[in-house]
This record gives C-alpha cells, structure tokens and sequence, in this order.
C-alpha cells in the first residue's frame, strides 16, 4: 500500500532504498540487518520518500507475529528529521496493523532517547516493562511500549 502526503509519500521498503538508509542502520540497537529481512514472511517495512525524487528519507521496519506489530526499527535521515516523517512512517504502520487485525504495537526504546520517547508519548504508546541496563554498550535501560489497537 502507498500513502501519500503533499511531499511524502510512504511505500515498501526496497533492497535500493537500503543502500541510500545504510548509515540509519547502525543507529538501530542488536544485529538487525533490513536487508536479510525484507520478502520475509513476518516483516513489514516502509520507507517515507519525497514525492519528486523518490528518495527514501527514512524507514520503518516491523514484524507481524500473529495479533501483534513489533516495532524493530524507526529511523529519519538526519537532514530530514524534525519534518514529521517518523510521525507519518507510525502512521503507516499502526493502519498496517489494524488492517491486519493485530491487537497491539511493541517497540523497545532506549531510557536516554527522549526524543523518541516523546514522538511514542504523543502517538499513545504507554510502559509495560522495563529492561535493566538491557543495551550492552551504554548500559542503558530499555522501555517496553505499547500501544493498544
């Protein structure tokens, strides 16, 4: 499916559209390659592109267990945050879910990303758990959110 704002348009993540995001892969906490996950049977992505040149500028990557969306990834290219392009890719995928029946979204978020914590608040994401010094490298904790559908 493909939605389109005035300037953005969000649609499947492609293994091209990898290429262009490969520096937002790194941000993303664990061993997640989206490329080995793209075509699998639980994976949804997207990725929210400027309609004029059709350059990603962000991505969403989530899997599908059952009633469930996870939330494995979310990322904006660092010259294009702050235009709401995380905010349209939520979007996306929460109408994914709800399409598809799931009964709730999860994610995992790092204590310290207040921004994210702040886009995830404003969405209606709430704590259900939290994960004790879970990222290795800054010892940081890792907040459990969900979201109701």
């Amino acid at each position: 499916m493909i939605h389109t704002m005035a300037t953005l348009r969000v649609r499947p993540m492609t293994l091209l559209d990898c290429a262009e995001l490969e520096a937002l892969f790194s941000e993303v906490p664990g061993n997640l390659d989206p490329r080995a996950e793209l075509g699998q049977e639980l994976t949804r992505s997207w990725v929210a592109c400027e309609v004029a040149s059709d350059r990603p500028l962000g991505y969403a990557l989530a899997w599908l267990i059952v009633d469930e969306l996870e939330l494995l990834g979310l990322g904006t290219l660092p010259g294009a945050r702050r235009r709401g392009i995380a905010r349209h890719l939520l979007s996306e995928l929460v109408a994914t879910g709800r399409a598809a029946g799931a009964r709730r979204v999860t994610l995992e978020v790092a204590r310290s990303n207040s921004a994210a914590r702040a886009l995830y608040a404003s969405v209606g994401f709430r704590e259900f758990n939290v994960r004790k010094a879970y990222y290795r490298a800054t010892g940081d904790d890792a907040l459990e959110l969900e979201l109701g559908l």
